[in-house]
């Protein structure tokens, strides 16, 4: 299975949970440019800078907050489209934040308000190309790597890099915020 599958399963899971799909990622459009990639690593580095975020530390265990901030400013400042992904990381020998259909239907009939999900939060680019800019830095404090600077916590991968295991891939599990909106996780506000 490839990342392109597992959106498409993503998008499905989404709807049959009856949860609120704002957009799909699918179809991918044509790949994006590496110089816009290029742009897009180097704005957000701007933005989260901007935003007091300096090191793996500051990053951490912030991956709704961080990437709903960069949603917003990747759409205002270049025009971006991406969209919010919620699953997990895979690796033959631990799962980052590891999600569940079971443990989504748990989650959205009983939240926990107090405690975090154990979900993990990236964006889609239209392209299917990846950006996370929390999971390497959070990797970082669990497995005591240390604490790297910024420009070293930002992670962007195309959606048709061969997966491994070893290394590790994404599984995403939901398209958009209406479960994080209804597990209490977050609280999207639209000015009127």
């Amino acid at each position: 299975m490839n990342y392109k599958k597992r959106i498409e399963d993503a998008v499905l899971r989404t709807k049959k949970l009856q949860l609120k799909l704002p957009s799909s990622p699918l179809p991918f459009s044509k790949a994006i440019s590496d110089n816009k990639k290029q742009e897009i690593l180097i704005h957000c580095f701007e933005v989260l800078q901007f935003h007091g975020f300096k090191s793996s530390q500051d990053l951490a265990s912030k991956c709704t907050d961080v990437h709903l901030m960069l949603q917003y400013f990747l759409k205002t400042d270049l025009n971006i489209d991406s969209h919010i992904t919620i699953g997990d990381r895979y690796w033959h020998d631990y799962i980052y934040c590891e999600m569940s259909d079971e443990s989504i239907k748990s989650e959205l009939n009983s939240p926990s308000l107090d405690e975090p999900i154990k979900a993990h939060v990236w964006l889609t680019l239209t392209d299917g190309t990846i950006l996370d800019c929390t999971g390497e830095a959070h990797a970082d404090l669990i497995f005591s790597r240390g604490n790297f600077p910024l420009h070293e916590c930002l992670h962007l991968s195309a959606p048709s890099e061969k997966e491994d295991a070893i290394e590790g891939y994404y599984r995403p599990y939901l398209i958009g915020t209406d479960f994080l909106e209804k597990t209490g996780v977050c609280k999207i506000l639209i000015p009127s």
